[in-house]
């Protein structure tokens, strides 16, 4: 159905309608070329990719500093899309501080992330087909920030668990890979019915989609609290999914199977911030619902503890770093949970840039090294120092070292977690330690003492695109290093955007308020009692790491021998995958639920077919006793026949 004319604007940051749905159709114009024309053309594909994403990048910051200039004020067109009896849809684009941010993030690490694919993915036998997945990506994850309703929210959100799976599972021959991809989708799926019945309830009892509106009526009290809550749980359903909180946070470290830069992409910048920025759209909502918010802030709690201590025991570069992303998931969920609603934006905008560099990083010592076993390198700084460099700075900004960016995300966090609750701050300090120590852990194993020979290429691997020799390992090239290098200085600087009169009370929380309706300003001053204890604890992470991987005065093994339950506890993820798997896949479903379902399909559905072919048979064989050549007695049956359709009639429609 064509858009109809009328729209809503409400107060305007100089930015045209059309630029924002450009920044939304670039991407996914590249990807139509790519798929249509040039797939088969690696080069070109590639080169699209570039420009349609790097084309919304622009227009982005050009919609971010409009934004900051209007002092965050909203901008929103509308658009009715179809009506359904009293269901109205409408397509529609909404800017404001939030989505100001999450365009820069999303553009931004996007582009520098498809500079990079050029390098890492040269020679790959699906080349084309890796850049337009891409891009369905990208235009998936702006249609998601954009929307100015659930509806549409709703279909950008499954659109971007489509097009993850299809990157997960990009290498597909793998068993390893296609495996990672469904277990992606199923488990994400499983969140995303809480947000369809988020969807189904809010329509019922708000009779509205629009995000605006629903915030004002959940600020409001009109409705009753605990319709409120069932809302605020859907929601958080949604987002547990995407964004990998526990228990529905497996799917994440097996989706390294996809490519590097993809783990990049969707694992550390922006697939899974959807679920934070799904909280913090809604954020008024859990505001009205203490309930809601103190289960986000304690489901966040525990997955940062139990992501940071799984993180301890990995010998895979690529895992240690996906379970530090659901750490900091769960960092940011406890801060929404606390009512941190800047802290966690905040912090949601500095990680995506130094978890892409650290992503980033990881994926060109593969490229030197051909794997991703911590086992196999060492000494890697002397080979490689943009990579190691860089890869230091991403992790003293992940471990909260100031002045670089994560230490003033992060000690907002803990600020907001003091004020809120003692337990929750409790969780946070202790995942501080476990953030520098395990980061540090494999900086010591990766880049220092003796290189140990990296992994042997196997020539018979027809789709591998390694063609180096690990046993000589070197500097990845400029079209991988450049971007390394350009995400260092965000990961520096980021956190230096909200020093104005403190950390968070400045013009980003300004900003970032103005995205909600003006119940409440959120914003916290520098407090140097948090941020001396938690740079102290970080530097203790660092130090113990230094003592045990570098210094080895004390050895791993020795104190993994001494907390042997605890390290068979870590080392087997607290068995939640063979609960899942053996116990729910292979024994309730195969055995149980899928016997259940054969049982039925053999006794009621088969019954039921040859039942009737049974009683018709019967039937049948007894209306042959009437069929006896006797003209009376077929004469008598018309008779009686039309005496009870006469009566039906009658009884049907009295005089």
């Amino acid at each position: 159905m064509p858009f109809l004319l009328a729209e809503t604007v409400t107060a305007a940051p100089d930015v045209e309608e059309w630029m924002l749905w450009a920044i939304l159709l670039s991407p996914l114009i590249a990807w139509g070329l790519i798929v249509l024309y040039f797939r088969k053309l690696p080069a070109i594909a590639g080169y699209l990719a570039i420009a349609g994403v790097g084309a919304a990048c622009v227009m982005s910051f050009v919609a971010f500093f409009a934004t900051v200039d209007a002092d965050g004020a909203i901008l929103q067109h509308t658009h009715e899309w179809f009506t359904a009896g009293p269901l109205t849809v409408n397509l529609g684009v909404r800017l404001d501080g939030l989505t100001a941010v999450m365009l820069v993030v999303v553009t931004t690490v996007s582009l520098l992330v498809q500079v990079y694919s050029n390098g890492y993915m040269a020679g790959d036998p699906g080349y084309g087909r890796y850049f337009a997945h891409m891009c369905l990506f990208t235009t998936s994850m702006l249609g998601l920030v954009l929307a100015d309703n659930l509806f549409m929210l709703f279909i950008f959100w499954e659109l971007v668990g489509l097009s993850s799976y299809l990157l997960i599972g990009f290498w597909f021959h793998k068993p390893s890979a296609a495996a990672a991809a469904k277990k992606a989708f199923i488990v994400t799926r499983i969140g995303d019915l809480g947000l369809l019945a988020a969807l189904l309830l809010v329509w019922t009892r708000a009779d509205t989609f629009d995000i605006a509106a629903i915030q004002e009526w959940a600020a409001s009290g009109s409705p009753e609290g605990y319709i409120v809550t069932l809302f605020a749980l859907g929601i958080f359903a949604g987002a547990a999914g995407k964004s990998a909180q526990f228990p529905l946070h497996v799917w994440l470290p097996d989706a390294m199977e996809g490519p590097t830069p993809v783990s990049a992409l969707i694992h550390a910048a922006t697939m899974v911030a959807a679920g934070v920025y799904l909280v913090a759209r809604f954020f008024p909502v859990f505001e009205a619902s203490h309930d809601a918010a103190q289960t986000v802030a304690w489901i966040g709690a525990i997955t940062a503890i139990v992501a940071a201590t799984i993180a301890l025991v990995q010998t895979d570069f690529k895992r240690v770093l996906a379970y530090s992303t659901v750490s900091q998931l769960g960092y940011m969920m406890l801060a929404l949970g606390a009512f941190g609603y800047v802290a966690a934006i905040f912090h949601l905008f500095t990680h995506a840039f130094f978890k892409a560099l650290l992503f980033l990083g990881s994926g060109s010592v593969n490229h030197s090294t051909n794997t991703f076993d911590m086992r196999k390198m060492g000494g890697l700084r002397k080979h490689m120092p943009i990579t190691f460099w860089t890869f230091v700075i991403g992790s003293l900004s992940l471990s909260g070292i100031f002045p670089l960016a994560g230490f003033w995300s992060k000690d907002e966090i803990l600020l907001d977690a003091w004020r809120e609750n003692r337990g929750l701050w409790v969780c946070a300090f202790v995942v501080a330690f476990l953030t520098a120590f395990y980061m540090f852990r494999a900086i010591f194993l990766t880049f220092f003492g003796t290189y140990k020979g990296g992994e042997p290429v196997d020539h018979h691997d027809e789709d591998s695109h390694f063609h180096g020799d690990p046993a000589h390992p070197h500097e990845s090239p400029w079209v991988m290093t450049a971007p390394l290098l350009i995400l260092a200085v965000p990961a520096i600087a980021a956190g230096w955007l909200n020093i104005s009169g403190g950390p968070i009370d400045s013009w980003f929380a300004d900003l970032l308020n103005g995205a909600l309706p003006h119940v409440h300003e959120h914003g916290s001053a520098f407090e140097w009692g948090i941020a001396l204890s938690s740079s102290a604890v970080a530097l203790a992470g660092i130090g113990l790491a230094w003592v045990i991987y570098y210094k080895r005065w004390v050895t791993s093994k020795s104190i993994r021998d001494v907390a042997l339950p605890v390290s068979v506890v870590f080392e087997n993820k607290y068995f939640l995958d063979r609960l899942y798997e053996d116990f729910f896949v292979r024994t309730v479903l195969q055995r149980g639920w899928n016997r259940l379902l054969e049982l039925n399909d053999k006794y009621v559905v088969d019954g039921a077919v040859n039942g009737a072919g049974t009683s018709a048979r019967w039937v049948s064989g007894q209306l042959r006793a009437i069929q006896n050549g006797q003209m009376q007695t077929y004469g008598i049956g018309i008779a009686a026949g039309v005496v009870i359709v006469v009566v039906a009639v009658f009884a049907a429609n009295p005089l």
